[in-house]
């Protein structure tokens, strides 16, 4: 192999390994960089003729609406700037709600109100507020909202005064008024009804999941003693009846499996009965009943556990059991997305580690003669500091990037193995050329 040749190789290999790494760094910082697909909420209107939902085009998540069908989409929000996400119908259906946020970890949710059509937006809460869930009240003049100091985002609990708490905001003059001072490390899933708006927070004692109310004439907020839910529940929702609720839960097969799967349940009020309903073996998020109709919506994460997820919209009668899915008509971009695959493809972590054993399997043919072992044997070195530095670092400074660096090194080691193989067959096919000449 020429010289010229061998150096032009490494060359091409080492920028195609830096590109590879920074596009693995920059989708494991923000995973929906190039993304396309659903984004993680739905909503449906109160004549059960139209979704609400939000879609990431190329990493750019916007609200869009559709009919029950899943034709007729339209888009509602424009921003190249902001994501709009976690839409909300309004109970006379008139308007809309929806969170925006910056693409970065530590940026807030920004609460916006529209008419229906994304007409006539406006902006309840500024960057001071993160924003985590929104709902109608049921006449539609008020919003009320979970909402934190967004100085308080990434802190762990106890480091800060500042925390959840439960927020209203008049739809008409957008004015914000805190209703809780409890500074709750976790509030969740609300729903409403006339007299009362509902929550959860984690029990101080046992961290399950406990629902409160605020009660909006008295203004005092207190525990729900008369109705007790099923532990470990997630994304909850009450039927429009109120008689039943849908969530989702870790299913039984599952639990002492190394991978959780979330299926759908239904937990019925009167007679305390669960019902498990899904068995994809997978995750379901973001259960919303239908107002007319005995059916509920999910979403189907066919990923499950990667990021980005990949949600199919679903609908399940809940007295048949039929699942059905809602293809969405949205034009798609063929361009678009063979960039996208490309990018994750190359961005992949097994891409990684392919181009470094490639690179540094050519840097070992270039010592094939007096050395072959050479390179093999600073990966493994590189390898072994950087286990015993991670046993120091989650020690002294942070468990998680003690993790983060063992599991790069182990990768290492793994690739070293590899090269040592290589380095191995150089040397046999360096040693019989040689006996041959």
């Amino acid at each position: 192999m020429k010289k010229g040749f061998l150096w032009g190789a490494k060359i091409v290999v080492l920028i195609l390994l830096i590109s590879s790494i920074y596009l693995s760094y920059t989708q494991s910082n923000d995973p929906y960089r190039f993304f396309t697909g659903l984004g993680s909420e739905i909503s449906i209107s109160p004549n059960d003729d139209r979704f609400l939902f939000s879609y990431y085009k190329d990493g750019n998540e916007q609200v869009y609406r559709s009919s029950i069908s899943g034709k007729d989409v339209q888009q509602l929000t424009t921003s190249s700037e902001t994501r709009s996400h976690t839409p909300r119908y309004s109970s006379d259906g008139k308007r809309i709600l929806f969170l925006t946020k910056k693409p970065g970890v530590d940026e807030p949710n920004v609460l916006n109100v529209a008419n229906a059509d994304g007409q006539s937006l406006q902006k309840i809460s500024d960057d001071s507020l993160h924003v985590t869930d929104a709902v109608f009240s049921t006449n539609s003049q008020q919003i009320y909202f979970i909402g934190m100091p967004a100085s308080d985002l990434g802190k762990l609990e106890g480091t800060e005064e500042g925390g959840n708490n439960l927020y209203a905001a008049d739809v008409q003059t957008g004015k914000v008024k805190q209703l809780t001072k409890k500074d709750y490390f976790v509030m969740s899933d609300l729903a409403i009804d006339d007299e009362k708006v509902y929550y959860k927070i984690p029990n101080d004692q046992d961290y399950s999941d406990e629902l409160y109310e605020y009660d909006i004439k008295t203004k005092k907020e207190q525990a729900v003693t008369q109705l007790k839910l099923p532990g470990d529940m997630y994304e909850t929702t009450f039927s429009p009846t109120g008689n039943q609720v849908a969530y989702t839960a870790v299913s039984q097969e599952s639990e002492n499996s190394s991978l959780y799967e979330y299926e759908l349940f239904l937990f019925d009020v009167q007679s305390n009965n669960t019902e498990q309903l899904t068995t994809l073996k997978s995750s379901v998020n973001s259960p919303v009943f239908f107002h007319k109709r005995n059916k509920v919506a999910f979403l189907h994460d066919t990923a499950w556990a990667a990021q980005p997820e990949e949600y199919k919209l679903k609908t399940i009668d809940l007295k048949t059991k039929e699942i059905q899915e809602v293809e969405l008509a949205i034009p798609k971009d063929a361009n678009n997305e063979v960039l996208s695959s490309l990018v994750g493809y190359i961005g992949n972590v097994y891409t990684i580690a392919l181009l470094y054993v490639v690179l540094l399997s050519l840097f070992t043919y270039s010592f094939r003669k007096d050395k072959p072992y050479l390179i093999p044997i600073i990966s493994l070195s590189i390898a072994i500091v950087g286990v015993i530095a991670s046993f120091v670092t989650a020690a002294v400074f942070d468990p998680w990037a003690g993790i983060g660096i063992g599991t790069l090194s182990i990768s290492i080691a793994a690739c070293s193995i590899i090269l040592f193989l290589v380095a191995f067959f150089i040397k046999q096919v360096t040693t019989k050329r040689n006996h041959s000449l």
